[in-house]
């Protein structure tokens, strides 16, 4: 009977021995396959050398997924954690890191990574010292002058009082840009690492002049294409329209408008960028109807006189535009419509001249042309209001022109 005992005694502690032994192995398998458990490591910084302030990201493993969860530290200086996961750290070198050979490491669950290299480097502060030119409008090619640029163009930073710029060209004492669209007027800085000091830069912004021809004026006339008869009080423009009116028992037929507008003030050698004339409905019309637009090729257009041709009879322009004039609605309507094609060329022209003065006037020649050079209808073309028409002239023709200096 003792026997018996002794067996199941010995039987008991064999499987306590074997429960025991489990235990203790499953106990080591959890502390050899749990990552909490495991010390981080760091496989790779990206990138490898940065300044402070520079984000950097951790590359390796064991990391904790929340950001409280790690420290982070450049040779005992903590970094802040931006983002985390379990395989990558996002930080910024820290505020205080010495410049040179630092040793990063993470901290996680009380674990320490091994130390992993990397360069602390001094940021690249470029200096400005000259801006060639100091100023102009949006498109100029602008030289900058300075220490420590970068000689990847992408690498600078230019920026015209905050608008950014794009670089064409760089060395690492000169950059090649040009004033961006949107730029005013400020200070311009280059950026590689760091921002320079910046460099007053004035943006010359383009100006628009407005002429009205006056109201009573002989600045605004017409010439019959059939008998050369002037027309200089009329209440309106007829535009490729035939005119019945008749002078010496010849009718006008088609008519040469002639535009006089007086104090340009555009600086001779300006650049002109925009120039049109605005025209106001007085008659409605939707047949075909095209005029070709020259200037009149002095330096200061004289007013018209009742001389026949004293219209055709002046000198052109090289420069023409050819106006196919839309339909005109409503009379009134002063829109798209009634505004003339771009003009811009003839009056580069005209102030390009060498006996062109800021101050002088301009003339615009208007000719029938395409079909309507044979119009017979005197209702096929349009009718605008003239300086003798409505409202005491407030509806005559309007000349808008933008330029540069």
């Amino acid at each position: 009977m003792k026997k018996l005992v002794t067996i199941a005694n010995k039987s008991f502690m064999f499987y306590m021995s074997i429960i025991a032994i489990i235990g203790l192995l499953w106990s080591c398998a959890e502390d050899l396959y749990n990552p909490g458990i495991l010390p981080p490591s760091i496989t790779e910084i990206n990138p490898g050398a940065a300044f402070e302030g520079q984000e950097v990201i951790i590359v390796g493993n064991n990391f904790s997924s929340a950001v409280a969860g790690n420290v982070v530290s450049f040779s005992g200086t903590a970094a802040t954690i931006t983002a985390t996961t379990t395989l990558e750290i996002t930080t910024t070198v820290p505020a205080g890191a010495a410049p040179g050979a630092a040793e990063v490491t993470v901290t996680t669950n009380a674990k320490t990574s091994a130390g992993y290299a990397f360069t602390v480097t001094l940021p690249i502060i470029p200096t400005i010292t000259s801006i060639d030119p100091s100023s102009g409008k949006v498109g100029t090619t602008v030289t900058i002058t300075g220490t420590d640029f970068s000689t990847t163009p992408d690498e600078n930073t230019v920026s015209f009082n905050g608008t950014e710029a794009i670089v064409i060209a760089s060395t690492a004492t000169s950059i090649t840009t040009t004033v961006p669209a949107g730029a005013t007027t400020g200070n311009v800085t280059v950026t590689v690492d760091g921002e320079s000091n910046g460099v007053l830069f004035t943006v010359v912004e383009s100006a628009t002049l407005v002429v009205q021809i006056p109201p009573d004026s002989f600045d605004d006339a017409e010439e019959g294409q059939l008998n050369g008869a002037m027309a200089l009080e009329s209440s309106d423009l007829e535009l490729g329209e035939y005119d019945t009116w008749t002078q010496g028992g010849i009718e006008q037929g088609v008519q040469t408008i002639g535009l006089r507008f007086n104090g340009i003030t555009i600086p001779q050698g300006s650049t002109i960028l925009s120039a049109t004339i605005q025209f106001t409905c007085d008659a409605e019309g939707a047949d075909p109807a095209q005029l070709t637009i020259y200037g009149e090729n002095v330096g200061d257009a004289t007013t018209f006189t009742v001389d026949p041709y004293n219209i055709t009879g002046r000198a052109k322009t090289i420069e023409k535009s050819v106006w196919e004039i839309p339909e005109w609605v409503s009379e009134g309507d002063a829109g798209l419509a009634e505004k003339t094609v771009e003009l811009a060329a003839i009056v580069q022209e005209i102030v390009a001249r060498g006996d062109w003065v800021s101050g002088n006037s301009m003339a615009f020649i208007m000719e029938p042309s395409g079909g309507t050079e044979n119009e017979t209808s005197s209702s096929g073309g349009r009718e605008a209001e003239a300086s003798d028409g409505s409202s005491s002239g407030t509806l005559a023709p309007v000349l808008t022109i933008v330029y540069d200096l």
